[in-house]
């Protein structure tokens, strides 16, 4: 069975886009081998064999210069991943797959439209897997990106473990490593699992002996699923919800302001700054102001917040705590979730969300502000189309 996996050809497209040049005699390179041959008894004559017909892709390094995630504003981004055409596949791929998908809910506890979603953003479901050798990507992105056009040790012993992992898989798993495709990061398959990742989530979903996350949605699905589960993932759990951003009285700031407010009758810089969950000595720099007891109504004032949006970190702020810093959720919630404050780039105003713990956990597969929404909101729309056309749902 697992011998299978040779079907994973070069296609002609691949092999036009490769620069010339191996990575044979590359010092890092050396350095990999030796690593390699050292620490898992690898043969010095077969990775020097792979690593000569490795090449330095220029198309990785621009892709890598530009990622949508931080180029695109979310209005933008969103316009990408959420489509009529991706919901439509991803409830075909819902109802195709359902006895799957609701094993895994069961068993691992994670919502199906998450997983259906997830599969929808990295791959449109399996309908662009990416067009790289793996090897090459990685390769390119330890012995070249990361070393000499962005120099970040970090990253590049990351890149460096991943091409590791891959050598590992192709051993264990009987496979070529230089059949393997993927994206221009190396990440593989239709959930897009980096080898580091198929090592520690992937799992042989439905028993046949192999783990296969290129040709199997059985194996897919149940992957995507166990990568959550084992992320922290609570069952049943919110993920996000839409959040105002309020000024005293609970009086909405104008999204297009972006945080002007407005001073009102009655108004103090004290109480201004206490709404807002910062100190009035912030608002008094920000805002130029010599005296705190000088406000006049109809004054305009720059807020300056104590309430830091976008970090993304695991939730610590309680909704109570983010109602009291002035961001109110505008369905009801328990008050003593934790979640993140989120703005988010909407075009002529901005967005405010609150991400719970599940929505951190979505970050865990991308960790970007923007992805983990985008794939928290084709989950919705992917669960409401659907639900209309099931019963069960």
């Amino acid at each position: 069975m697992k011998n299978f996996i040779r079907w994973l050809f070069i296609p002609f497209w691949v092999s036009s886009s490769l620069a010339r040049g191996d990575y044979s005699e590359h010092p890092d390179a050396l350095k990999f081998i030796d690593s390699m041959v050292q620490a898992h008894q690898f043969s010095r004559i077969q990775l020097t064999r792979w690593l000569s017909n490795t090449k330095k892709i220029d198309s990785i390094v621009s892709a890598m210069s530009r990622p949508a995630e931080k180029v695109k504003p979310w209005h933008e981004y969103r316009r990408h991943f959420i489509s009529n055409q991706r919901i439509s596949w991803g409830v075909d791929f819902w109802d195709e797959h359902d006895d799957v998908l609701q094993r895994a809910q069961e068993s691992l506890g994670v919502d199906s439209a998450i997983v259906v979603s997830i599969i929808g953003v990295e791959t449109n479901y399996g309908r662009n897997v990416g067009n790289h050798r793996v090897i090459d990507a990685l390769s390119t992105l330890a012995f070249d990106f990361y070393t000499q056009i962005e120099p970040r040790e970090k990253r590049r012993l990351f890149f460096t473990g991943e091409l590791e992992n891959l050598m590992l898989i192709a051993r264990a798993q009987n496979m070529d490593p230089m059949s393997l495709i993927g994206s221009y990061a190396g990440a593989m398959g239709w959930g897009q699992f980096m080898p580091s990742s198929y090592r520690n989530y992937a799992v042989d979903f439905d028993q046949d002996g192999f783990t296969d996350i290129w040709n199997n949605p059985t194996d897919i699905i149940g992957s995507v699923a166990n990568y959550l589960a084992k992320h922290g993932w609570a069952s049943k759990q919110p993920i996000a919800v839409r959040a105002l951003l309020q000024g005293p009285r609970g009086n909405e700031i104008s999204s297009a302001a972006k945080e002007l407010y407005t001073v009102e009758e009655g108004d103090t810089l004290y109480s201004i700054a206490r709404r807002f969950g910062t100190e009035h000595t912030n608002l008094q720099e920000v805002n130029f102001l010599k005296n705190a007891n000088e406000l006049s109504v109809g004054q305009v004032l720059s807020i300056s917040s104590d309430l830091k949006m976008n970090q993304l970190m695991r939730p610590s702020k309680t909704i109570y705590e983010l109602k009291d810093a002035g961001l109110t959720p505008v369905e009801s919630t328990i008050n003593n979730f934790k979640a993140l404050p989120i703005k988010l780039d909407a075009g002529d105003k901005n967005e405010y969300w609150m991400g719970f713990t599940n929505f951190y956990v979505i970050s865990r597969y991308n960790p970007r502000i923007k992805y983990a929404m985008a794939v928290y909101q084709l989950s919705e729309l992917i669960k409401s189309e659907y639900c209309e056309i099931k019963s069960n749902c």
